[in-house]
Order: C-alpha cells, then sequence, then structure tokens
C-alpha cells in the first residue's frame, strides 16, 4: 500500500479511535476499563473498536482496506493501529478513560482473541511491547543462562 493510503488510514483509524474513547469516557464513568480491542474485517475493511464486554463502540470503514482479504499483511494493519494509538497516546488521550490499570489496546481477531498488543499501561508509567525487544530480551536471557551454565 502507498504511503498517502497509510497515512489516511491512520488518520480515519485515530479519528474514529478518539470517537470511541470520547464513547468510552462518557458512558463508562466508575467501571473500570481493563482493555480496549480492535477488529479488522479485510472482507468489509470495517475496522471495529470494543470494550473489555466485547460490546462494539465505534467502527468505519477504511476502502482501501475492503475486498483485501488475501493481499492485506497483519503487519500493514498492525503498523497503521499501532501508529493511530501512540498518536493518541503521546496526546495522553487515554487520560480521560476510567481505566483499571493494567489497561491495554489490542488488535485481536474476529472472537476476540489478541493477535498484537498495541499498548499498555501499566501504574503510572506507559509500556510499549515491541517484538524488536521481546527478541532482544530473549535473546539476552538465552546468553546470559548459555554463561550461567558454562561456570
Amino acid at each position: 500500500m502507498e504511503a498517502s493510503a497509510n497515512r489516511d488510514a491512520v488518520t480515519l483509524v485515530k479519528d474514529t479511535f478518539q470517537e470511541a474513547i470520547d464513547i468510552l469516557a462518557k458512558e463508562y464513568q466508575g467501571s473500570s476499563l481493563t482493555d480496549i480491542f480492535i477488529t479488522v474485517d479485510k472482507e468489509s475493511g470495517e475496522v471495529a473498536f470494543f470494550d473489555d464486554e466485547e460490546n462494539k463502540v465505534a467502527e468505519i470503514v477504511i476502502f482501501n482496506w475492503v475486498d483485501k482479504v488475501d493481499s492485506l499483511d497483519d503487519r500493514e494493519v498492525i503498523s497503521v493501529l499501532r501508529n493511530a494509538t501512540e498518536q493518541l497516546d503521546d496526546e495522553d488521550k487515554f487520560s480521560s478513560l476510567d481505566i483499571y490499570k493494567p489497561f491495554s489496546v489490542n488488535y485481536a481477531d474476529e472472537n476476540m482473541a489478541v493477535i498484537e498488543e498495541l499498548l499498555l499501561i501499566n501504574e503510572d508509567s506507559v509500556v510499549e511491547l515491541s517484538n524488536d525487544l521481546l527478541d532482544k530480551l530473549d535473546k539476552e536471557f538465552d546468553d546470559f543462562l548459555d554463561k550461567l551454565l558454562k561456570e
């Protein structure tokens, strides 16, 4: 997908995510939210936002994603969703929610099984998980064990 189409998708997702946050901030006051799930239907192009009880809060159709079951890669979807999520986090938009920590934003399949964790807010700090970081930690741990076992 070209860069401008990707940028447009990020803007559409971000704007709709902001709507979802506004709805959740108003309707879920006093009921601690622990997760937001985002699903993508690659046939219809629908991006939907769900609360932690699997209630749909907001949705949008990304026309560039319609009928892309075979060609729309999960990495591309994750990139767009993570970009929109990080922009909202940088703008401190999640602070309006009554969240229970740890709080996470997840890209999930239609059964709400998590495909990728996009954001994790734990206590007073934000921890973003990336596969590169996890791979690096995994390698460092393996190296540490090898060294320990040799001694």
